[in-house]
This record gives C-alpha cells, sequence and structure tokens, in this order.
C-alpha cells in the first residue's frame, strides 16, 4: 500500500473492518475508564482523555478516580477528532474520549489510573497501574581524565550520605534519585 500515492487504502480499510474486533465492555457495568493522557487548559482547568471500558459516562454525572479517591462532577465530554474536541452527552464501552470537571492539578489525573463513578464505583480498578516513580538519571565527567579519581572518590562519600543515589564506575557515573 501507499498512502502518498493512494494505492490499496480502500483495501487495508476494508480489512481493519473486516479482521479488527470491535471492543468489548458492559454498558450496564460500573463505570471503568483508563486514563491515558491529560493536559491543562487555562480555562477549563485538566482535560482528561481516557478510554471507556466499561459503563457510561454522562455530562453532570459525578466520578472518582481510584488512585486518589478525588470526586468530580464531569463538566464536559467528549471526543477526540482530528480538528479538536467535539462535546456530546455521554461516552460508552469501547470510545475514545476526554472530560473536563474542573480540575485543578495536572498531578491529580494520573496516567493508567481508573475513573470510576461515585455513586456506583467498579469493584476493583484497572489492571496494572502503578504510580509513576520520578527519577533523574545524570551522567557526570570530569573535564580533565586525570580527574576522575577525585570525582568518583567524591560521589562514593556521597552516595554513604543518600541511599537512593547509585553509580557505576565501571562504565560512567550515573546518578539515579
Amino acid at each position: 500500500i501507499s498512502a502518498k500515492n493512494g494505492i490499496n487504502i480502500e483495501a487495508v480499510l476494508e480489512d481493519i473492518v473486516a479482521n479488527v474486533p470491535q471492543p468489548e465492555g458492559d454498558a450496564n457495568a460500573p463505570l471503568k475508564a483508563l486514563i491515558f493522557d491529560s493536559q491543562y487548559d487555562n480555562y477549563r482547568g485538566v482535560i482528561v482523555f481516557i478510554r471507556m471500558m466499561d459503563g457510561v459516562l454522562r455530562k453532570e454525572s459525578e466520578v472518582l478516580l481510584m488512585s486518589t479517591g478525588a470526586k468530580y462532577k464531569v463538566v464536559e465530554l467528549g471526543h477526540l477528532r482530528p480538528i479538536g474536541l467535539e462535546p456530546c452527552d455521554e461516552l460508552g464501552p469501547g470510545e475514545v474520549g476526554y472530560f473536563t470537571a474542573s480540575i485543578k492539578n495536572v498531578e491529580d489525573t494520573n496516567v493508567g489510573d481508573t475513573v470510576t463513578g461515585a455513586a456506583n464505583p467498579a469493584v476493583q480498578p484497572l489492571p496494572g497501574y502503578r504510580p509513576a516513580q520520578s527519577m533523574v538519571y545524570c551522567g557526570v565527567y570530569t573535564e580533565d581524565g586525570s580527574k576522575y579519581p577525585d570525582l568518583r572518590d567524591a560521589l562514593e562519600k556521597l552516595q554513604l550520605n543518600d541511599a537512593s543515589l547509585t553509580f557505576d564506575p565501571e562504565t560512567s557515573v550515573a546518578l539515579g534519585y
């Protein structure tokens, strides 16, 4: 195929329709949606991007973020479109979309977290969520190669004071917090 030349595009689309199964989910089950991204908007607060697994999300419904226990009232929701966000009244199983709920901090919407209904919450969150651990890696090298032993000695002393500090003097000096 070639999208640039327009060759066999219809055949690929037909093959996708015929062979890729539709998303599964139960509209009558408690709401479960996966947060896959979020961004901050100065006028709307945090825009949370979700994939619906079970249940139905409606405007004005109250949602619960399972990792933090925070509750919010949905102000707007909709679909992701190539030219922007398109509001709608509800999102169902298998749909990908967004919602806003006057959330002030992006940190409150963790990627991988489960959004559920506050009135009828899901018993278990979606599998696989783990809080992200902040890490900083840094390579440190001396400008003058003859000073490397001094740098190594200084970092070994620093490592005694900080258990989260690690480095490998055999390859390069790497710090991790």
